[in-house]
């Protein structure tokens, strides 16, 4: 998938998630991009026809919302990598590079000079930086300055969208996950950036020197409150032996370094010779490097903006599309636990599902749990990779414990993110008993309000909303709305 088609399937997502009353982008819509994706993909079969499929349904969404609301434009535009950064910094770099050629005063060239060994200094620690980074897989985060302005320039978009309503949700949350899905394609673009601006830095150091020498007689000398003549030579020969080796200019003995020592206005030779050692050290020690460095993370950053790795079935937002489209059908398992519903129960239940999960969803229904025996239970039975729901059902006459309805919501909770993160936990509480028993007593909706309180605290401490529902009733598409919102508001289709 390419960085447009990524991003604008991040917009389109974002959106879906924060507008579950589909105001901003209606049930119409969302249907006529499914049909609009699966026309020009009609065999959705492996990884690459469901990206499409994906892709050209987020094309077609994403226009209807740039349609309706033009500031869904601007933070597309916006969010997308400033092309200007890629020059603007190394060009300021070229030019830092030639004015940092002032190296004392007069028409001295300070071999210990910080612009010189500064310069070489710091790109092999830069280079050391890089074996650490590359050995712990630890590499450049949001905390980079350029990250930093790349996500300020994609925030400014937000001025358009009115806070906390649905469309400010929206661009926010398709923000923060654009940034983290992008992350990989924008290191790789910062680091060619600062990897060529670092060569043009050293260029334009060494270009200002030979210019100005060309009207002006360096002399060559260094200064050092510390050093002493043969500290001097040591440091010279090892940063610059590699360069007289290749280049046949012979770094002076001792003596004639310590003669080299300014006195005032006296000492320093020509320093012809010693630029000529700084040239071919700095060339080979930074600009080299530098420029193949850059050459490599451009070529991964043109990698990834044609083909950005993007979620496939083991998301489930990628399944429900996938899903509408035609390409699988959901699958939703239900586990009860310290309740055994009648049969009428499980297919209202089960139509109920398919209402809020796609006509053609498989519903499988797990016999009941003892009470007290879920060790024993997820001791012995499996994650289904095909489930994009696991639902665990309760009734409202039980009183929640937390030693054992909400043990078992945990556990199955942190199993699920372990092992089978695209499933989704959930958690429906079965109000039908609890109505039909004390049906006709006083104050029943104020006890069943205390009795789902206690519940919500139970399982909202295992990692799990309660959804009420009374499967009493006969289902229709209002009930079935009502539970889709509260499945999606318990995290499904969640970044």
């Amino acid at each position: 998938m390419t960085e447009d088609e990524a991003r604008k399937v991040e917009l389109v997502r974002a959106v879906e998630i924060e507008d579950p009353e589909a105001v901003l982008l209606t049930r119409e819509d969302r249907q006529q991009a499914d049909g609009h994706a699966r026309s020009r993909e009609p065999a959705i079969e492996g990884r690459a026809a469901e990206q499409r499929f994906i892709a050209r349904r987020a094309e077609f969404a994403a226009a209807r919302l740039t349609t309706r609301h033009p500031g869904i434009a601007e933070l597309l535009g916006r969010t997308g990598w400033p092309r200007w950064v890629g020059w603007a910094v190394p060009l300021v770099s070229l030019v830092a590079g030639f004015l940092a050629n002032e190296f004392g005063t007069g028409k001295r060239l300070d071999l210990l000079a910080v612009p010189l060994l500064g310069t070489i200094a710091w790109n092999l620690l830069v280079y050391l930086g890089l074996v650490v980074a590359a050995a712990t897989g630890k590499g450049a985060g949001p905390r980079n300055p350029i990250f930093r302005l790349v996500a300020w320039i994609g925030g400014t978009a937000n001025r358009h969208f009115d806070r906390g309503t649905p469309l400010h949700r929206a661009a926010n949350a398709f923000q923060q996950r654009w940034s983290e899905r992008s992350a990989p394609l924008n290191g790789a673009r910062i680091a060619r950036t600062l990897h060529l601006a670092a060569a043009l830095f050293a260029g334009g150091l060494i270009a200002g020197i030979y210019l100005r020498a060309l009207v002006i007689e360096y002399r060559a000398g260094w200064e050092s409150t510390f050093l002493q003549p043969e500290a001097v030579h040591a440091l010279l020969s090892v940063v610059l032996g590699p360069a007289s080796l290749a280049t046949g200019v012979a770094i002076p003995p001792v003596a004639e370094i310590a003669a080299m020592r300014w006195n005032g206005a006296v000492g320093g030779v020509n320093a012809g010779p010693w630029i000529h050692l700084y040239t071919a050290t700095v060339v080979g020690l930074v600009v080299v490097p530098r420029l193949l460095l850059a050459f490599w993370q451009g070529a991964r950053a043109l990698r990834l903006a044609r083909n950005l790795p993007m979620p496939g079935r083991e998301d489930f937002y990628v399944r429900r599309l996938l899903r509408a489209g035609g390409a699988k059908r959901g699958a939703a398992r239900v586990t009860p636990y310290a309740y055994r519903p009648g049969e009428e129960t499980r297919r209202r239940l089960g139509e109920l599902l398919r209402r809020a999960l796609g006509e053609g969803a498989e519903i499988r229904f797990d016999d009941a749990i003892e009470y007290g025996a879920e060790d024993r239970w997820l001791a012995a039975h499996a994650l289904d990779p095909a489930d994009d729901y696991h639902i665990l059902l309760f009734t409202l006459s039980a009183t929640p414990e937390a030693e054992n309805h909400g043990a078992l919501a945990a556990a199955l909770t942190r199993r699920i993110a372990g092992e089978q993160p695209g499933t989704v936990p959930a958690a429906l509480i079965d109000e039908s008993p609890f109505r039909a028993h004390f049906a006709g007593q006083s104050g029943l909706e104020e006890r069943i309000g205390v009795r789902l309180a206690a519940w919500r605290r139970v399982l909202g401490d295992a990692g799990l909303t309660a959804i009420p529902v009374d499967l009493s009733r006969e289902v229709d598409d209002a009930l079935a709305q009502r539970i889709e919102a509260g499945l999606l508001a318990d995290g499904a289709l969640r970044p």
